[in-house]
């Protein structure tokens, strides 16, 4: 069960806070072109991402990446819920936001600082302090107030690349521990070999597991099967691919194994909502829409 308890957005930028209660784990892993900026009120939530589990508790701040692949799951079966608040911003706007900011480099911050963070009850409040701010000049909507809440975004952004400290950041669940340590090595090799036909035979041999050990460790650890996981980290490097150039779908679909061109299109469909030639289509078509003319 859950409840929305506030939704609101404005161009680019949306903050949407929620209550869940008992066990959930996320039903869409995925990954995406918003920035996540994910605030624990109460509860505990799991997080994997970068081939890793990292636990994140009342009071963190959990920082994603755009195209960042993730997922999030309750820690134990015995979970009671958890509250929580995520303000989402494009990757267009945090462009335009290091254009008129040219000094906060801020989409070079967050992909080399996502990540789990323990706030000091300082920088507790400082988010708190944004979430009502949003929300009071989104409900008045006085005159310029989508401006004000971008600027109090642009200035939250400016305090936490000053403020957050590494040595707050959380370390990955457990390396030491041999079911974890065996399903970051999978995890590795999977992402690094995704292109390549993988059996779960080869899988299962190459890491001396037994076939069903393997996948019941690897769907326990990080909520994903080996296809998924597989799956997912190709359809990452095809989107790349289709943004950046001008092969064919075809010649994609091959480049990043799949053998079957239905299959490419089927798989990426689900991942993206569109085919892959829809979303080149709507890709070029947006960039074209906002590519200055040069007088």
């Amino acid at each position: 069960m859950e409840k929305v308890t506030y939704y609101a957005a404005i161009d680019g930028i949306s903050l949407e806070h929620m209550v869940r209660y008992g066990k959930f784990d996320m039903r869409v892993k995925h990954f995406h072109t918003e920035y996540e900026i994910f605030y624990i009120l109460e509860g505990q939530r799991l997080f994997f991402f970068n081939n890793r589990n990292f636990v994140a508790s009342k009071g963190d701040l959990i920082l994603v990446d755009t195209n960042l692949i993730h997922m999030t799951k309750s820690v134990s079966a015995e979970d009671t819920g958890h509250n929580r608040i995520i303000l989402y911003v494009t990757l267009d706007k945090m462009k335009e936001l290091d254009e008129k900011f040219n000094t906060l480099h801020l989409v070079r911050f967050f992909h080399q600082n996502y990540g789990v963070y323990h706030l000091t009850p300082q920088q507790q409040e400082q988010f708190m302090n944004l979430y009502y701010l949003f929300k009071e000049e989104y409900k008045n909507k006085k005159r310029n107030y989508k401006q004000a809440i971008e600027l109090a975004v642009t200035s939250y952004f400016l305090n936490i690349s000053r403020d957050l400290d590494s040595t707050t950041q959380e370390l990955p669940l457990l390396p030491n521990d041999e079911k974890y340590h065996h399903v970051y090595e999978i995890a590795d090799y999977l992402s690094q070999h995704c292109e390549d036909e993988i059996s779960l035979e080869q899988l299962a041999e190459r890491f001396f597991l037994s076939k069903y050990y393997v996948c019941r460790l690897f769907k326990d650890v990080t909520g994903y099967t080996i296809r998924e996981y597989i799956n997912i980290h190709r359809i990452q490097k095809a989107k790349r691919l289709l943004e950046e150039t001008d092969y064919s779908i075809s010649e994609i679909a091959e480049m990043v194994g799949y053998a079957s061109l239905t299959h490419f299109e089927q798989t990426f469909k689900n991942y993206m909502t569109m085919s892959p030639l829809k979303y080149r289509k709507a890709r070029n078509l947006f960039i074209s829409n906002t590519t200055p003319v040069n007088p």
